[in-house]
């Protein structure tokens, strides 16, 4: 008697391994069975799926800073050797951060502790990255030779591009990154 599982172990074998047809190609080879279009075929010929990837939101203006005063830094026990960000010469701090790290913003009239990615003083004199409170900062300073600002701040021309968890940004351009005790 023979029985049919013996039978039919040497066809599946078979369908398994079976060449696709001639006429195939990489985007049809890469589609899925049952699939109603969710994979899209990439300029360089790999498959990239986009089913179930959540869309980023588009990028929109965020809320100013609001200028901070001397009582701010002290209420908060910020006092001491660092770098601020003014939106020009003479302009009031819309951020500041200790050589330690430790900083502050006024942002949607709250102040707001930020970080540093990389404290110390020549990491911070040298531009930094900074993030708090779903709010993230990039100070880029120009090259150079600074300028003095006061006996013991020296000042370089800087950037300051600031980037909000719903997708805001704001960037302040042609600003001084100021940094002393």
């Amino acid at each position: 008697m023979i029985r049919p599982l013996a039978l039919l172990v040497p066809f599946a074998l078979a369908a398994c391994s079976a060449e696709p047809p001639a006429d195939a190609n990489a985007t049809q080879a890469a589609m899925p069975v049952g699939s109603l279009g969710g994979v899209d075929p990439a300029a360089n010929g790999a498959v990239v799926s986009t089913r179930g990837v959540p869309k980023s939101a588009p990028l929109h203006a965020a809320s100013d800073l609001q200028p901070m005063v001397y009582d701010d830094f002290k209420d908060k026990d910020l006092l001491g050797s660092g770098c601020a960000f003014h939106a020009g010469a003479g302009a009031p701090t819309l951020l500041m951060v200790l050589d330690e790290g430790d900083g502050l913003v006024k942002y949607d009239r709250r102040l707001r502790r930020i970080t540093a990615a990389t404290p110390g003083r020549d990491a911070i004199q040298g531009g930094a990255i900074l993030a708090g409170d779903g709010i993230s900062f990039t100070v880029v300073r120009q090259p150079g030779d600074p300028a003095q600002a006061s006996d013991s701040t020296w000042a370089w021309p800087a950037t300051l591009t600031m980037r909000t968890a719903d997708g805001g940004e704001r960037i302040y351009r042609d600003g001084r990154w100021e940094c002393g005790s």
